[in-house]
């Protein structure tokens, strides 16, 4: 038996791959023909790699327990309690919901005026302009931007600290002028947010709320 827990994927693949999650999940992909045992001691022999990547999991995590079992919610950055209540809606220091299916209408009805404003004032300045703006539910990422220049943020960006959403803002609207992430496109976010690679690593750590709610 390998030192941890994993799942494994079986395919028509001749090599392995192994994968460790946002969430310490391992997941070891190998040929479909290959033993039990095999796969231990592959597991095994990245015992050191797969515990530092463990290690870098934890350190750079949210205390998010809470969060992820719907008792507390963020909102910009500070957590706050969920109450269930008759409506959806942000007041009172608390997230009222009718369940978990409110949240998205408690956000989008309390906060994103607010938001779409920071956003129009962003690109007055910046003169970039996107051809609409929306907020969806999205469970894999922050924001894109379409070939027409069409943005769509993901509501739980109203979760995060306001510093990480204007970052996903100035990204997406960067992508007006660069659809790709090429030298010229973080050339372009730079010039907007000169430390835009601590605000990455920071957004990581939110990671997790993409895929709730």
């Amino acid at each position: 038996m390998a030192f941890c827990k994993y799942e494994l994927i079986r395919s028509k693949r001749k090599t392995y791959t192994i994968k460790v999650t946002e969430d310490n999940r391992v997941v070891v992909r190998a040929p479909l023909n290959v033993s039990a045992a095999e796969v231990d001691k592959i597991v095994d022999e990245k015992r050191a790699w797969i515990e530092r990547v463990f290690a870098f999991n934890k350190n750079n995590s949210l205390d998010s327990d809470d969060v992820r079992a719907y008792r507390s919610a963020y909102v910009g950055g500070q957590l706050l309690p969920v109450v269930h209540s008759q409506k959806n809606y942000i007041g009172g220091g608390a997230v009222h919901v009718t369940g978990t299916r409110g949240f998205k209408a408690a956000y989008v009805n309390t906060l994103s005026q607010a938001f779409l404003s920071s956003f129009a004032a962003l690109q007055q300045k910046t003169g970039m302009r996107a051809a609409t703006v929306r907020l969806r539910s999205y469970r894999s990422m922050w924001g894109c931007c379409d070939g027409g220049c069409n943005i769509s943020f993901n509501f739980k960006l109203l979760m995060l600290p306001v510093e990480l959403q204007r970052y996903v803002m100035v990204h997406e609207l960067c992508h007006t002028v660069h659809h790709d992430h090429s030298a010229a496109f973080w050339a372009a976010v730079g010039g907007l947010i000169p430390d835009w690679k601590t605000l990455r690593a920071q957004l990581k750590k939110y990671s997790f709320l993409v895929k709730l709610y």
